[in-house]
């Protein structure tokens, strides 16, 4: 019951959010983005803590797969921090922005590696998502340069690696889900992980394509939350049958 408490407070949290998020950002703004993830990382926790008195047990294999999603969560906490302060410094005229973006986006890369190695030790890995995942990103990249004219300028090494972890980990759930019938915890992971591609291409849009709209923000924000929070869900459902 607190997890979905958790969640509730967290989809209320990201309306809020959204609410007073604009392309200035803020203090205000980061400190209630801040507040939403904090709320994707406790309902994970709490998810974990249920499954525990649920099943009675966690075995090194499950505990092994939660304690890595969790971490992969709080690496995207910090990353939403790291982006919003990026918006509230470039406000105020503050230089060095950039860093902000190399420092996000590694956050977040991190915490993709942590999501594709706790599915592949838990669900296993067959080495196709490797290529599959290295096809996507050559077709996401091509579209993206020579279809969109996005300019990546010196993010251009960092975007493609990026887009390679984002595209492995969607290729890695996908995986699990042909080898365990896409059980609820898997199917979880699957929107999760293809939210959080749909919601960083959105982003692409206004890093890389000067499009700043209200729209792309909030659709940005919505399709990100949504993906974060049914990857901390999956936590409540993983090993146990329904």
């Amino acid at each position: 019951m607190l997890t979905y408490i958790l969640l509730v407070l967290g989809l209320l949290a990201l309306t809020v959010f959204l609410l007073f998020r604009n392309k200035e950002g803020g203090i205000l703004v980061a400190a209630l983005k801040t507040l939403t993830s904090l709320l994707f990382v406790a309902t994970a926790v709490s998810a974990a803590i249920n499954n525990y008195v649920v099943s009675g047990s966690l075995s090194v294999e499950k505990l092994t797969f939660m304690g890595l999603v969790i971490l992969g969560l709080v690496c995207g906490l910090i990353g939403d921090l790291t982006l919003d302060l990026k918006v509230t410094y470039k406000t105020l005229n503050i230089r060095h922005s950039d860093l902000y973006t190399y420092f996000g986006m590694a956050a977040f890369a991190v915490g993709h590696v942590l999501y594709v190695i706790a599915c592949a030790l838990y669900f296993g890995f067959t080495g196709w998502e490797v290529l599959i995942a290295a096809a996507a990103t050559a077709l996401i990249l091509v579209v993206a340069i020579f279809l969109m004219k996005m300019t990546f300028g010196k993010f251009l090494i960092p975007t493609v690696v990026y887009t390679f972890l984002l595209t492995l980990f969607v290729a890695t759930t996908v995986g699990a889900g042909v080898l365990t019938a896409f059980t609820v915890p898997v199917i979880l992971l699957v929107c999760g992980s293809v939210l959080f591609l749909a919601s960083d291409l959105v982003l692409s849009m206004t890093y890389f394509d000067g499009n700043e709209s209200r729209v792309l923000i909030v659709v940005n924000h919505v399709l990100y939350y949504f993906a974060q929070f049914a990857i901390a869900l999956s936590l409540y459902y993983i090993g146990i049958t329904l």
